[in-house]
């Protein structure tokens, strides 16, 4: 098993005692964010020179992985304050970097992501939320904004982890048949937050529903350009946030195998203990296989966005597709093999159970990235019929 960074696996140790406090709270208590902030973890998607503390992708997804084994809920604010630092960091304004990232980065401000609605899920690209430009009034515009054009932008966001909680969000909207992207702050005019109903997985992630009514932004805070809304700005923020899920996917999973073996190694039933029954050690292998196998597409989808491998959005779906399944299945052999007491509301392995569920759908559910890695399977096997010098060539022959 590989070891992970020094940092992950002191934030680690830090978090664990604190489970049972954050999934009582139904939130995260401000000391808990303190110690996010204290590690520099908020800090680890943003560039030296705005005051980050950058971390590779490596290093990122085992940070994910570390405190995804305490709170899954906890580990959502790794991927959604990620995906915002990274998507101000390519794609925002210099002014807008240099006013915001120092404040991400020090965990002054928390960043949310808002790109669900009610019409659009797995179909980002039919975002109804719309943007539209108006000329500013003298003295009148948004905080910060100069005389010219502002963005007006109605619409409603679902589901945004850590937006009761968060000071900013990168909303995305569309303005005609073009989609843009705008980091919207809380207090700007026509901003109202709510908390989401509350949902069987990640009940401490603090979601909410933002409501933008009449909200109006200063040109120079869209992020990218009309036309890059989804397809560039989401796409890559999704990216991230897949390989933040993956790894936090398994780290649920790891979770679930120890606990397994821990309690399958104590429990006496029929004479000896559980782990010496057949059908409790197929259960047991099952589960370590996958988290394993998870393991390894995980670090392999890391090392790929690190070098910006061709084939990294291949590596990054099997990464995610792989690593929530383990999860879902590590739970659910976690919960057979604890019976009664893992079904328990608010236990670890009931809490398990249904953060794994969620970790199928967030960043792009299960069927969603079926679809897509489908796809650039046989975009790279027609790359490789084209370049016989690419690997695996055993099916060049193939009919295409």
């Amino acid at each position: 098993m590989s070891q992970p960074p020094p940092a992950a696996a002191e934030l680690g140790r830090l978090l664990l005692p604190l489970a049972d406090e954050i999934e009582a709270a139904k939130a995260v208590p401000a000391h808990v964010v303190a110690e996010l902030v204290r590690s520099g973890a908020l800090g680890a998607m943003v560039p030296a020179e705005y005051g980050g503390r950058p971390l590779g992708h490596r290093g990122y997804g085992e940070l994910s992985r570390a405190v995804a084994r305490t709170s899954a809920s906890l580990q959502s604010l790794l991927t959604v304050h990620g995906m915002v630092c990274a998507s101000l960091s390519r794609w925002a304004s210099e002014a807008t970097r240099q006013r915001l990232l120092p404040r991400l980065a020090s965990g002054e401000l928390i960043g949310a992501f808002g790109l669900t609605e009610d019409g659009a899920g797995s179909d980002a690209q039919a975002v109804g939320t719309t943007a539209t430009p108006e000329e500013a009034p003298e003295g009148g515009g948004p905080a910060g904004a100069d005389a010219g054009t502002v963005w007006r932008l109605d619409g409603t966001k679902r589901w945004l982890s850590f937006g009761q909680l968060a000071d900013c969000f990168l909303v995305f909207a569309r303005h005609g048949d073009r989609s843009v992207a705008f980091l919207v702050q809380r207090d700007d005019p026509g901003v109202t937050v709510v908390p989401s109903r509350p949902t069987s997985g990640f009940r401490s992630a603090m979601l909410a529903d933002l409501h933008l009514e009449g909200c109006r932004v200063p040109a120079d805070r869209m992020v990218g350009r009309p036309g890059f809304g989804v397809s560039h700005v989401a796409g890559s923020a999704l990216t991230l946030g897949r390989l933040c899920v993956a790894y936090g996917s398994l780290g649920i999973a790891e979770a679930c195998c120890d606990a397994i073996l821990g309690h399958t190694s104590s429990r006496k039933q029929f004479g000896g203990r559980l782990i010496d029954l057949q059908l409790v050690r197929g259960l047991i292998s099952d589960a370590v296989l996958d988290t394993e196998a998870a393991r390894l597409l995980c670090e392999q989808a890391a090392r790929a966005m690190d070098t910006q491998d061709d084939w990294l959005n291949q590596h990054v779906l099997t990464a995610k597709l792989a690593a929530s399944r383990a999860a879902d299945r590590a739970s659910a052999a976690a919960a057979q093999l604890h019976g009664a007491a893992g079904l328990v509301d608010g236990s670890p392995v009931d809490r398990w159970v249904r953060d794994a569920r969620v970790m199928q759908i967030i960043e792009g559910s299960t069927q969603l990235l079926q679809d897509l890695l489908a796809e650039e399977s046989l975009q790279r096997f027609r790359v490789r019929r084209r370049h016989p010098q690419y690997p695996f060539e055993a099916g060049a022959d193939c009919a295409e």
